[in-house]
């Protein structure tokens, strides 16, 4: 079928009509909007005229909607001019409520910058707890506006004059000896780039006059960048990555810090359990950490990712504390009620870019976790608890997640799929470059550490070759061979072979089960990879940049199995 584009906006209009019009008791006598595409150009007017009436004015948006009532032939006019205001703008009757911005006290910290996942869980009716998650700060204008919002200074001049005499636009901060000033000066930036970003946890209730407003209790906190570093508020981590962590010497860099983790950042996506808890996500830690990691688990040196400070860019601030990359990437668990918990990540639950979680909590069953990393040429990731959950709303299913087994997913072009156990015994087996997009992949480096892009066809072949299973590519005990796989989750899942796909992101479970995953950007990246073509391509069949919607059904809607159907229910982008 050819759509225009004109058509097209109307369809929407339609749609986001549709569904302001289903919370209002329908008339049977009236019929509803539906598809295809109207053709006349009275046809929106009717169906406005037609349509329930609605108990408030729409606003008037950048884009035609069918309830406007607007001939197509008139919409151009109609949307000639647009005015853009700063401000929330909501139809006339609503209101907002500002609960806290950049800089506002939490605890004995700040409120961050750049939210991102929200959770409100409630301890009573119109009263409860909002954790935030705080992803990234926007170098440029945070550096402008600093001073103005925090109300002291930091020497972002100096740094930038110091570079510019050392020529150069990064450096490594980290060995840089402690009485020099340059260093000082890059250690306060840092600090304060990392005190704003994290997890904060802030109370509030609702007034009788409707009013959200905070109610600042003890449980107010802040969980940032550099939690651990000065106040003893480290996180805690579970599972098998710990006994990396807790390595005093390794092939690569160890902080010397056990099982113990300096903060968290980079924190974008994120799920609510039904116990609870709230998982916040850290994904794009590769900005401040070095990604990859050596054969043992134990990270590659801090000086993989020196600090940068140049067109308003600011990367690598963690270089200059001398963090370990292995231990960013994680999913983190908080009780917000409970204002002694500054977090734990549980490494059963891998280490990539983890954008949200979908948490699949049954009686009787195993707890089931899924997640993507959110990259092109990611993978869907699902975990399966060894126990058992007996009451989904009790916290102690937070401990399921100590034992059990990360898999990453593998789809068929036929519409099944399996999923692939991230485990020593697994077989290597990486994709034919053929099938993905990019013709690239990345895979572990071995003997020497980090990872190496394949872009021929017989670096595949001599890979699997020289390594049977994943046990090969990983060193230590098995407990410790187990902590650096899921350590190394991305990179481990393309040496067995899981699908590459477009940017996994959202990660949805319906009532009856049924998992929804949202792929945003299917195209190529020269660093990350790519999709591979036989699940994520055009209508030409070549890579897509604007996603898909992807449903998946476990086989007898069993959380635990191990093979699935999927299908594609929605496609992004507008159709040509």
């Amino acid at each position: 079928m050819t759509i225009k584009r004109r058509d097209f906006l109307t369809f929407l209009g339609g749609m986001g009509g549709a569904m302001l019009f289903d919370a209002v008791p329908h008339n049977p006598n009236i019929p509803r909007f539906s598809m295809p595409f109207m053709d006349s150009e009275s046809s929106g007017q009717a169906f406005a005229a037609n349509s329930p009436k609605l108990s408030f004015k729409p606003i008037k948006g950048v884009m035609p909607l069918v309830t406007d009532a607007i001939a197509p032939s008139q919409q151009s006019q109609a949307y000639k001019n647009v005015e853009v205001v700063d401000d929330l703008v909501l139809p006339e009757g609503f209101v907002y409520d500002v609960i806290a911005t950049w800089g506002d006290p939490v605890g004995d910290s700040r409120f961050g910058y750049n939210n991102d996942y929200l959770s409100l869980i409630e301890t009573s009716n119109n009263e409860g707890y909002l954790t935030v998650n705080f992803e990234y700060i926007s170098s440029l204008p945070w550096e402008q506006t600093y001073e103005k919002v925090i109300g002291k200074s930091l020497p972002f001049g100096e740094v930038d004059a110091a570079l510019k005499a050392l020529d150069k636009k990064d450096i490594d901060a980290w060995k840089l000896e402690d009485s020099d000033p340059l260093k000082e000066k890059i250690a306060l930036i840092s600090k304060e780039a990392l005190i704003d970003l994290g997890i904060g946890v802030i109370s509030l209730r609702r007034n009788p006059d409707g009013k959200w407003v905070r109610t600042n209790s003890a449980a107010d906190r802040r969980v940032t960048g550099i939690s651990g570093l000065e106040d003893g508020r480290y996180l805690k981590s579970t599972g098998p990555a710990a006994a990396i962590f807790r390595k005093e010497k390794g092939l690569g860099y160890t902080d010397k810090l056990g099982d113990r983790i300096i903060g968290t950042f980079n924190n974008c996506a994120g799920g609510t359990s039904p116990w609870g808890t709230v998982f916040s996500a850290e994904e794009n830690y590769q900005n401040f950490v070095p990604e990859p990691v050596m054969p043992d688990g134990t990270s590659l040196p801090p000086s993989k990712k020196k600090f940068t400070k140049d067109d308003g860019e600011l990367v690598g601030v963690a270089n200059v504390f001398g963090l370990a990359g292995n231990k960013y990437g994680w999913m983190v668990e908080i009780d917000p009620a409970n204002p002694n918990d500054y977090g734990t990540k549980h490494s059963w639950l891998g280490r990539f870019r983890h954008e949200a979680v979908g948490i699949r909590a049954e009686v009787g069953k195993p707890l089931v976790f899924y997640s993507g990393c959110d990259r092109r040429g990611g993978h869907l990731y699902k975990f399966v608890s060894k126990g058992i959950v007996k009451d989904p709303k009790d916290k102690a299913n937070s401990k399921l997640l100590e034992e059990g087994m990360l898999y990453a997913a593998k789809f068929n072009a036929d519409g099944t799929g399996s999923w692939i156990a991230l485990k020593s015994s697994t077989a290597i087996n990486p994709h034919k470059l053929e099938v993905l997009a990019g013709k690239m992949l990345t895979l572990p480096q071995r003997p020497e550490g980090g990872i190496f892009k394949a872009t021929k066809e017989e670096e595949i072949a001599d890979f699997k070759s020289k390594f049977k299973t994943l046990g090969d590519l990983y060193t230590g005990s098995d407990r410790e061979k187990q902590g650096a796989i899921l350590i190394d989750a991305h990179y481990a899942a393309n040496a067995v072979g899981a699908t590459c796909t477009a940017r996994p992101e959202d990660t949805k479970i319906a009532p009856d089960g049924s998992l929804f995953i949202a792929f945003t950007s299917g195209s190529i990246s020269s660093s990350d990879g790519s999709p591979d073509l036989r699940i994520f391509k055009g209508a030409d069949g070549k890579a897509y940049e604007y996603g898909w919607i992807m449903r998946l059904n476990e086989d007898a809607n069993k959380p635990e199995a191990m093979n699935f159907k999927w299908s594609m229910v929605a496609t992004g982008g507008e159709p040509a």
